[in-house]
C-alpha cells in the first residue's frame, strides 16, 4: 500500500512538472482512456485543421493521398450528403474537393476562417467556424460560409470523428445560382444545370473508360443528368440528383474506378434515395469515441 501510494505520489509531482502539452499527452496514453487534451490544445488542435483545409494548404494534404490530419480509421458525416469512412477517402472528399478543378460545381475555394463558438472538452471540440469561400463557377464571388463541426481526436492528435452541418447552405446555394442571372432565377438555374450536367459528362468522357464507364455515349449521359433525375435540392447532395452526381464529378480524378459508379446511373452507393428522411435522422454510426463524456 506505502509503495503505491509513493508511486502516485511520483506521478502527480511528475506531471504537475510536465507543460500542458506534456502533461494532456500522459493523461491521453493511459490504456482504454478517453483523452483528454484540455480546452487550450483542442482549440489549437482545431485551429491547425482549418489552416490545413485553406487554399493551397489543402493542395498538400489532398496529394499525400493519407491525410495525417486524420486517423487510418476515421468516421466521417456531413449532413446534406452522406458518411465517409477511412483515411483515404476522407483526404479526397475533404481536402481534394475543394481544391482547383475544372468541374462546373457548387464547391467553392476555402481561405481565411474565423472560429465564432466554441467549447472543447477532454477529445471533443465543437466548433462554429465562418469560412470565406471564393467560387470559381459563380464568377468567383466570394461569400462566407458558416461551418458547424464535432470533432473527435484520438492519442496521437488524429481526427477519429466528425459530424458537420453547413449551416444555412440552403440560402448558400439559392444564392449562388442568382448570381448567375440576377434578373431572371429561371433561367439562373436552368444555365446551372445545362453547365453542371456538360461538366459531368465531359468528366466522364475523360476518365471513366472500360470498366469505369457509366454512359454508351456523351448523349446519353447528358439527357439522363437533365432529364430522368431531378436537379436536387440544398439537403439532397446525396441523393439520385444531379447536384448530388455534380459533386463527386470532382473526386473521379483521383480514383475514376471508385468514384465513375457515383456519376452514373445508379448513383454508386453514394447518389441514391436509398436512405429515408426517419432513417437518416435515427442513424447510429459513430463508434470511435463516445460524444458524451462525464
Amino acid at each position: 500500500m506505502k509503495l503505491l501510494t509513493a508511486f502516485s505520489m511520483a506521478c502527480a509531482i511528475a506531471m504537475a512538472a510536465a507543460t500542458p502539452v506534456e502533461q494532456a499527452l500522459e493523461r491521453s496514453t493511459v490504456i482504454g482512456q478517453t483523452p483528454d487534451f484540455g480546452y487550450d490544445e483542442l482549440l489549437i488542435l482545431q485551429q491547425g485543421f482549418w489552416e490545413r483545409f485553406k487554399y493551397p494548404n489543402n493542395l498538400k494534404e489532398a496529394e499525400s493521398i493519407n491525410s495525417t490530419m486524420f486517423s487510418e480509421d476515421v468516421q466521417g458525416r456531413v449532413s446534406d450528403t452522406r458518411n465517409f469512412a477511412g483515411r483515404e477517402l476522407n483526404t479526397e472528399y475533404i481536402f481534394g474537393l475543394f481544391t482547383p478543378s475544372d468541374a462546373t460545381s457548387i464547391i467553392g475555394r476555402p481561405g481565411d476562417h474565423e472560429i465564432v463558438q466554441f467549447v472543447g472538452v477532454k477529445n471533443i471540440a465543437v466548433a462554429s467556424t465562418r469560412v470565406n469561400f471564393t467560387f470559381p463557377s459563380f464568377r468567383n464571388i466570394s461569400l462566407p460560409v458558416r461551418i458547424d463541426t464535432w470533432l473527435t481526436w484520438n492519442e496521437a492528435r488524429e481526427i477519429s470523428q466528425y459530424d458537420v452541418t453547413f449551416r444555412w447552405f440552403g440560402y448558400l446555394f439559392q444564392t449562388l445560382i442568382a448570381s448567375l442571372n440576377p434578373a431572371d432565377p429561371l433561367e439562373a438555374q436552368k444555365a446551372a444545370v445545362t453547365a453542371m450536367a456538360t461538366s459531368v459528362c465531359n468528366t466522364h468522357t475523360t476518365y471513366c473508360n472500360g470498366t469505369s464507364s457509366q454512359y454508351e455515349s456523351r448523349d446519353e449521359c447528358f439527357n439522363f443528368l437533365t432529364q430522368q433525375i431531378r436537379v436536387g435540392q440544398s439537403f439532397e447532395l446525396g441523393m439520385n440528383t444531379l447536384m448530388c452526381r455534380s459533386v463527386h464529378e470532382i473526386m473521379i480524378k483521383y480514383r475514376p474506378d471508385v468514384h465513375c459508379p457515383h456519376i452514373g446511373k445508379t448513383g454508386g452507393g453514394m447518389c441514391d434515395d436509398s436512405i429515408g428522411y426517419e432513417e437518416k435522422v435515427t442513424e447510429k454510426y459513430f463508434v470511435n469515441s463516445p460524444w458524451m463524456l462525464q
